[in-house]
């Protein structure tokens, strides 16, 4: 029979796995970004979890129940357990359950979820067990544990501290509020904690404790450099090969710049002399080799490292991120695949491979792979209703789209992106006042986002605010002065307020940087001729045309200078040789025709206007021309 006790802080029934295994320090984030120039995603991480506490501390509680600690059936629910067979330990709980509710039971069916990550499920059994017990520590934290795997920071803090209320010298409790204030980068609130750590902790839970308090010191603001230094010193002190505490004072030592970076790599490639295969070492190497700039040499450090570690996921993401930004799709979507036969629930693995399918253009596998995230990882993000709002947009899926972003806004409403987004999709739809709207609440939301001012520069253009669309593209100019795509959509702006001087200007700029631009020349041509400086819009027009043979719009332009000049002998043939090369063009065929008209050649334009309504009939400028030209000669011919 099951005796009773008060139930105790802690309780050794089956040992629980780490949430994620490793190094400890891999809880520093690992960021993936790919963006495209009108749509914008944004990335998502993983963290490090701590285990489920086995410390031996006691504390009594104020609620008396049975302890089941020395039940058969919790023996058996062991066996079940050590064999992998978790739906028979379940159904013990369940059946103990059925006759006692029991806080002690329900923590120890959370705990079982844990081990198969069944996070939703094991939150509920820990909630469970603080119903029927509020001062069950042991749950408490546990429950902080689950939340913290459902990506829900703040809840896991809450039950944390709720735990160091009542077990103040809970290290562990500590330790894990440290790691999610330095997730947060609340590193004011992580250097106390892990102050607190240390000063409960001995051994390697003090030298971890120790090691990430001196990197809070590091991304502090401002930096506390010499505290820094001196708690990576107290580190190698407690343990002379420290790795991690190693590289952090060759980052200190040596600057960011590029040739603090240098001299970090020389002191890196001297400690990797010494121990070949520490993985730690090569991934300071990656990282330095990334952040000069120098992609090859980084993919190349990272696939050394994977000989001595195939098996790590943490190297794995490294090396896709790598070939990311080399444009290497296809290898990084092999890499991930081979991340998913390690871990098959990986959702992290199948958000990226969603978004280099989506990259890549392959829009189904794409869809298929965010909805495995949504199948293995309990909490949908925003970043992947963001994504999945990109997705079903590329697809022509509107509606969806515009629902998932929706999504993603009432998971973060402050989401800059996702308004963007929803501005791209609206213009994709034509419905400039709303993407207006849109991008206006982006910028809102984050200061200077010079892609939302662009767009919003297009969409007031579409809406003929010529005013607002020149304010956006100033905006966009002054935060990178050298956009030349910006200055020319400003230039034509310019030209439809009747600003010519500034427009002239913008596009004399422009060739003065680069002679070799088509559109540049050809918007100058067009701005000499409204001004009535026709030898100089003929030079420019000449230009444009010398760089882009083909363009008729050139061309056409060239032409309708020398008719404006008066000499219509030079446009005509200009036009001529244009028909002779596509006789079906209308544009072409009513420029001609006009040629003729300006050249008093009545009956030649009245020709070649009817030739216009035989490829458009319902052209209504070769309808009012014949009609005015015919008039003409119906009143002539009534004259004589």
């Amino acid at each position: 029979m099951p005796r009773l006790s008060r139930l105790r802080l802690t309780e050794s029934v089956f040992p629980v796995i780490l949430l994620l295994s490793g190094i400890f320090f891999v809880l520093l984030y690992v960021e993936y970004r790919a963006t495209q120039d009108a749509e914008t995603t944004q990335h998502i991480h993983i963290t490090a979890k701590s285990a489920v506490d086995t410390t031996n501390e006691e504390r009594a509680t104020s609620v008396v129940e049975v302890d089941f600690s020395s039940d058969p059936r919790i023996a058996k629910a062991e066996t079940w357990i050590a064999q992998k067979r978790y739906d028979k330990a379940e159904a013990i709980y369940f059946e103990i359950l059925a006759e006692e509710p029991s806080a002690q039971i329900h923590n120890w069916l959370g705990t079982l979820y844990l081990k198969e990550k069944l996070y939703n499920k094991a939150l509920v059994s820990f909630s469970n067990a603080l119903k029927l017990n509020p001062d069950y520590y042991r749950a408490r934290y546990n429950r902080a544990l689950a939340y913290s795997a459902l990506d829900e920071p703040e809840k896991a803090i809450s039950d944390y501290k709720l735990v160091i209320a009542g077990f103040e010298n809970h290290a562990k409790s500590h330790f894990n509020l440290g790691l999610l204030y330095y997730q947060l980068k609340l590193y004011d609130q992580a250097i106390d904690t892990f102050k607190r750590t240390s000063e409960l902790s001995s051994g390697e839970k003090k030298i971890k404790a120790l090691y990430l308090l001196g990197r809070s010191y590091m991304r502090v603001d401002p930096p506390e450099k010499d505290a820094a230094i001196k708690t990576f010193n107290a580190v190698i002190r407690l343990k002379p090969d420290h790795i991690g505490s190693r590289l952090a004072l060759v980052d200190l030592e040596h600057g960011a710049d590029s040739a603090g970076l240098r001299a970090r790599l020389q002191k890196y490639n001297q400690m990797l002399e010494l121990e070949p295969e520490n993985i730690a070492i090569h991934r300071a190497i990656y990282e330095t080799h990334r952040a000069l700039g120098e992609e090859k040499l980084a993919k190349e450090m990272i696939k050394k490292a994977l000989l001595h570690e195939p098996n790590n996921i943490t190297l794995q993401f490294e090396l896709v991120h790598t070939l990311v930004h080399l444009k290497q799709y296809t290898q990084a979507v092999s890499v991930l695949k081979e991340i998913l036969t390690i871990d098959p629930q990986n959702s992290k693995a199948y958000f990226h491979l969603g978004r280099l399918n989506y990259l890549k253009g392959d829009l189904d596998a794409a869809l298929d792979a965010y909805k495995k995230v949504m199948e293995f990882k309990p909490k949908v993000s925003p970043a992947l209703w963001n994504n999945m709002g990109l997705l079903y947009s590329k697809m022509g899926r509107f509606d969806d789209a515009f629902n998932a972003y929706m999504q993603a806004l009432a998971l973060r409403s402050d989401y800059p992106e996702v308004y963007y987004n929803l501005g791209v999709l609206s213009m994709k739809q034509k419905e400039y006042e709303q993407a207006a709207n849109y991008f206006n609440e982006a910028i809102a939301r984050r200061q200077g986002y010079r892609q939302a001012y662009y767009n919003l520069g297009l969409v007031y253009g579409h809406l003929e605010k010529n005013q607002e669309s020149i304010e956006a593209y100033k905006e966009v100019l002054r935060l990178r002065p050298d956009d030349i795509r910006v200055q020319l959509n400003l230039a034509v702006r310019y030209s439809k307020t009747g600003a010519l001087e500034e427009a002239q200007k913008l596009y004399e700029s422009i060739l003065k940087n680069d002679d070799s631009y088509y559109t540049a020349w050809l918007n100058l041509g067009l701005v000499y001729r409204q001004q009535g400086a026709y030898d100089k819009a003929i030079d420019a027009l000449e230009r444009a045309i010398a760089l882009e043979p083909e363009s008729a719009k050139a061309h056409r332009a060239l032409a309708k200078s020398y008719s404006l000049q008066g000499d219509y002998k030079a446009a005509t043939k200009i036009l001529y040789t244009l028909l002779a090369q596509n006789p079906a063009d209308v544009r072409t065929r009513l420029a001609y025709a006009r040629s003729y008209y300006r050249a008093k050649k009545r009956n030649t334009a009245l020709r070649e206007y009817k030739k216009v309504l035989k490829l458009d009939p319902d052209n209504k400028v070769a309808i009012k021309m014949i009609e005015k030209i015919e008039t003409r000669k119906r009143k002539r011919n009534v004259k004589k």
